[in-house]
């Protein structure tokens, strides 16, 4: 029972950090990483915009995986060409995946409120004679253990964005090596 507390915490609190990400803007920022620090990444009609904030450029790659600098379209080579259709498909790829751990998140949230609600209930159980602390550990236990199995689960296609992420920062560097104007940006 001790063990599935933290669990039944840590679900509560990603819950609600993924479900206000969720409900916010499409929009993504990575302040952490170098490669993306004060940059905003978002989809704007089947656009993927990429905007420096301090810089004040504007990369956009279309859906037909075109790239424009700051309104001006630029050539690509085949090469070129395929770098920016992974890149555009793996942010694609990575924001979907987060939509739905967001939705999973709220999921594994509202279920570990309900085993909260249901261990005060089993609690004022304890009143009744024939129900103990041994009856209450056991009833909580089995409900615990599908929320347990959510969690894993939710940690594994975390783990897997991550993955993502760094393909992604990968793709972004070559894109700056391969492509002239993208590496003559300032931070791109």
């Amino acid at each position: 029972m001790k063990k599935r507390l933290p669990l039944i915490a840590l679900a509560l609190i990603v819950s609600v950090m993924f479900t206000a990400d969720a409900e916010s803007s499409r929009r993504c920022r990575y302040d952490d990483d170098s490669t993306f620090k004060a940059k905003s990444i978002d989809f704007e009609d089947g656009t993927l915009v990429i905007e420096h904030e301090d810089e004040e450029w504007i990369v956009e790659i279309t859906k037909e995986y075109e790239l424009c600098i700051d309104g001006r379209r630029v050539r690509t080579n085949r090469q070129q060409k395929k770098l920016l259709r992974r890149y555009y498909r793996d942010y694609e790829e990575i924001e979907e995946l987060a939509a739905e751990i967001g939705k999973e998140g709220a999921r594994i949230g509202l279920a570990g409120a309900k085993l909260g609600v249901s261990a005060v209930a089993c609690a004022a159980k304890l009143l009744l004679e024939d129900y103990d602390c041994d009856d209450m550990e056991d009833e909580i236990e089995i409900k615990s253990d599908d929320l347990e199995k959510m969690a894993r689960k939710l940690e594994k296609k975390a783990e897997k964005i991550e993955d993502m992420a760094d393909d992604l920062e990968r793709t972004h560097k070559k894109l700056r090596r391969s492509i002239p104007e993208l590496g003559d940006l300032e931070d791109f």
